[in-house]
């Protein structure tokens, strides 16, 4: 089971036709924010989470709130699970290039290698998403492959 915490449409469909076409016997269950995410995790323990680093607080739905944008909200969700003992798997697949607020900012090297110390049973790999390119389904692919030994 793979599940995706995403909230940008247009990426998520990247990324769903290709885990679909390279995937196809995986199952897959998506959440659109740090608090469906988490929800969604807690439910069931999927082998592998792919995980967006900025997300909004609450699911997106029409006339409503989606709570405040957590730029660091990927890493929260990692905290909340190394917090809660959750035996899963997690990649980062971002298409920002530096995370934070104003002088807090980090890059995407600075957050993988403190994902890397700080959570070293859940943290797998970051991966930069750039859609007019495949590197990133490349890496992608090469990350799942190994978890699942497939």
């Amino acid at each position: 089971m793979i599940y995706i915490v995403e909230d940008d449409d247009l990426k998520l469909e990247k990324l769903n036709s290709f885990l679909s076409s390279q995937l196809p016997n995986h199952h897959y269950k998506v959440g659109g924010s740090y608090q469906s995410g988490l929800r969604l995790i807690e439910g069931e323990t999927p082998d592998v989470v792919i995980l967006d680093m900025t997300l909004p607080t609450f699911d997106r739905a029409p006339n409503a709130r989606e709570g405040r944008l957590r730029p660091l909200g990927g890493y929260d969700l990692l905290r909340k699970l190394q917090l809660r003992k959750v035996d899963t798997k997690v990649i980062i697949l971002t298409q920002l290039v530096s995370f934070g607020e104003d002088g807090k900012k980090v890059s995407f090297s600075e957050i993988t290698e403190r994902c890397r110390v700080e959570f070293p049973d859940l943290f797998v790999d970051s991966v930069y998403f750039d859609q007019g390119d495949i590197s990133w389904q490349i890496s992608l692919l090469k990350l799942i492959s190994e978890i699942n030994n497939v």
